[in-house]
């Protein structure tokens, strides 16, 4: 007897199971005859965390991201270039001015991502103010052969000190997830960029009766001093592709300037006089990349690595005399300017 009531004991949980009800996630479909049984569609919410529903909430695309700090060090190659050209149309210059140098750079980026992929960055840059080298090339006839780089007439050169460069945007975009891995920024914003050079002394070959005759070396004291002014309006796309901890992020610029001008002193001539090219309608063209490693959810290195040319052809360009700002000659369409900024540098990043 015993037995058999331990074999009842045995079957009947095991009925018990067989006749309860099956739970339907969403819907039960039975007699489903290629699926060979019952089919069921669970259409409750996916596993695999928020990514998808950046669909609607773009914060959640990667939520340890709605705020990001870079602060990095590096070098610059900063080079700025002022053109009198030899007529109004064309390429040729009757004086064309080059200053260069490398310097050290810092910059500090911040990035906020608000509800519906909206961003709002803000990206500061500066120099420490270091030597550099101007040389000063001039095509004067009846002595210059021709107008190339190597036909001058009258050449300085003169060491030179980078007062300041500063450079500062802040542009407004929006982040559109493409899949896991991707996500694409456009933007669109405001630039501004200020950087002085002062030359002091230095030595010069000029043609004075004779070509390339006259040899000498300038007073040790400011000689030219040149500033660009540039504010530049600007549109922009960025592209981010994460694989794990390591991340590429891309991007380029173009944009116009607006209201910028440059200013060239030249304080040894007689009387002593300066210029003033109205650089309005100019150009901007910037390329940057950055590769990174985040060691944590909220804390990163990367290395990064920019280029970005300014730049402005036959524009307006007076002359004036420094004492009272008299107009020496009359505004003609002979000027320009350009800025070339190439930059390495290395830093940290935080997400919060």
């Amino acid at each position: 007897m015993f037995s058999r009531f331990s074999s009842l004991a045995a079957i009947v949980p095991l009925l018990v199971l067989a006749n309860a009800p099956t739970p339907a996630a969403a819907a039960d479909y039975s007699g489903c005859s290629p699926c060979g049984g019952d089919y069921q569609v669970d259409y409750g919410a996916p596993s695999g965390g928020d990514y998808f529903n950046s669909d609607t909430d773009f914060s959640k695309a990667d939520p340890d991201a709605n705020f990001v700090l870079r602060g990095s060090m590096g070098v610059a190659s900063i080079t700025g270039v002022e053109h009198v050209y030899a007529g109004t149309a064309g390429t040729d210059n009757l004086s064309l001015l080059v200053w260069e140098g490398v310097s050290p750079v810092g910059s500090l980026d911040a990035k906020v991502r608000f509800l519906d992929g909206w961003t709002l960055r803000g990206h500061l840059e500066a120099a420490i103010p270091g030597q550099a080298k101007m040389t000063d090339y001039d095509w004067v006839p009846p002595y210059n052969p021709g107008y190339g780089m190597d036909d001058w007439s009258h050449r300085s050169i003169s060491p030179t000190h980078l007062d300041w460069y500063f450079s500062g945007d802040v542009a407004l975009g929006r982040d559109l997830p493409i899949n896991e891995a991707l996500t694409v920024n456009v933007n669109a914003g405001f630039k501004y960029t200020d950087t002085q050079w002062t030359a002091v002394g230095g030595t010069y070959i000029y043609s004075d009766g004779g070509y390339r005759n006259d040899i000498g070396t300038i007073p040790d004291v400011p000689a030219v001093r040149y500033r660009q002014k540039l504010p530049v309006l600007f549109a922009g796309v960025d592209a981010n592709v994460k694989d794990g901890p390591w991340s590429l992020e891309a991007g380029g610029r173009a944009g116009l300037i607006l209201l910028g001008q440059a200013r060239d002193d030249h304080y040894l001539r007689v009387p002593p006089r300066y210029t003033i090219d109205q650089m309005t309608w100019g150009q901007m063209l910037s390329a940057d990349a950055k590769l990174g490693y985040d060691f944590s959810n909220h804390l990163g290195v990367f290395v990064e690595g920019s280029y970005e040319k300014t730049f402005a052809g036959h524009v307006q360009k007076e002359y004036r005399q420094i004492s009272d700002n008299s107009l020496i000659l009359p505004i003609y369409n002979i000027g320009g300017g350009e800025l070339d900024v190439a930059s390495l540098k290395v830093g940290l990043k935080g997400n919060f």
